[in-house]
């Protein structure tokens, strides 16, 4: 017998490796074909990315800019409008019809507005980026910006009506002055005229605008004080007419007790009563005079009050979210400029 080997011999293997050299072929070539792929879509994503951000620096951001800057002249010409049909003189109602065409463009140029900022946060506003938190923030101004002009516009005739003689408010009734015989009765005219008047301030609390509100706060608190120092100024006033009267029982009391020869203890107690009600009469003056410089004070403050509201409140208000609004819009813009180079 030959005494041959059974194994497999190399001329038999070679042709069992070239399957294995051509799947291995495969694989290194789907391979390379999917890391092309990634690498492709990568650069696509990366490039989409680069467009929306220069597209939210951009024309995004003027769009917003523009739609808000026509927020406030609206804004403007409804309360000019408004303040026109009033004095013609025009009640609320019919000033409030007068002056629709102004409020609907206003309200117009804040849907606008806020249909501009809305686009500008649409998928960007998530907070887990830094040009997230960016968005957010000046999301955030402007939409604490929106809400304080629709707040002016929306709560004015409540505010513009609060002295007007033909309105519900009637808060021109605090102004007494000589329709008052005595201080009781003012303090009455002044009490009937408060509880109405503090009521339609206390509908300004509702107000989207914060100078609306703060005044309401601060006129409520003036109303009560003046509420407070006409009663103390009425019952000052009673008392002194009482004291008068405890003044001429004394000087009857003396003449008497002089005339009979009184004993001393009758004359010392006549006079240490007398001293006790010049006590009253002292104490109860320094109050009555406290009250009445007060009260006068507050009378004389309120048309500040009113004033001040437009004049320096609404104002400082407005240059602050034109101060804010800039500043972030920048931090906007220098974040996206940071992203950009890093992709």
């Amino acid at each position: 017998m030959t005494n041959e080997n059974p194994g497999i011999t190399p001329a038999a293997a070679r042709p069992r490796r070239r399957p294995v050299i051509l799947v291995a072929s495969i694989v290194l070539a789907v391979l390379v074909i999917a890391i092309g792929a990634v690498v492709a879509v990568n650069n696509f994503a990366g490039q989409q990315k680069s467009e929306s951000l220069s597209a939210l620096k951009g024309d995004r951001l003027n769009a917003l800019g523009d739609a808000r800057g026509k927020v406030q002249p609206a804004a403007n010409a409804y309360l000019a409008a408004y303040k026109k049909a009033r004095n013609a003189p025009a009640s609320r109602d019919q000033a409030q019809k007068d002056s629709q065409k102004e409020k609907e463009e206003f309200q117009q140029a804040s849907n606008s507005a806020r249909s501009a900022l809305q686009e500008l946060k649409s998928g960007n506003g998530s907070g887990d980026t830094p040009v997230g938190v960016a968005v957010q923030q000046l999301v955030e101004s402007h939409e604490d910006y929106f809400d304080y002009m629709e707040g002016l516009v929306e709560s004015y005739p409540q505010f513009e009506g609060l002295f007007r003689g033909d309105d519900a408010a009637g808060c021109n009734g605090l102004f007494v002055g000589s329709k008052a015989a005595s201080l009781r009765e003012r303090q009455t005219l002044l009490a009937q005229a408060a509880a109405p008047c503090r009521k339609a301030a206390s509908e300004l609390l509702q107000s989207k605008n914060n100078a609306y509100v703060e005044f309401a706060r601060s006129f409520n608190n003036k109303v009560a004080e003046l509420e407070e120092r006409a009663e103390v100024t009425a019952k000052g006033e009673e008392n002194y007419a009482e004291f008068v009267r405890l003044k001429d029982d004394f000087v009857k009391r003396a003449d008497d007790a002089e005339a009979r020869n009184a004993p001393d203890a009758e004359v010392q107690k006549i006079a240490d009563d007398a001293k006790a009600v010049n006590a009253q009469i002292r104490a109860n003056r320094s109050e009555f005079d406290f009250a009445a410089k007060r009260y006068l004070a507050g009378v004389k403050e309120m048309p500040s009050l009113v004033e001040n509201v437009f004049a320096k409140e609404i104002s400082a208000d407005i240059k602050h979210f034109d101060s804010v609004i800039p500043a972030r819009e920048q931090i906007l813009k220098d974040t996206i400029d940071v992203e950009l180079t890093a992709n």
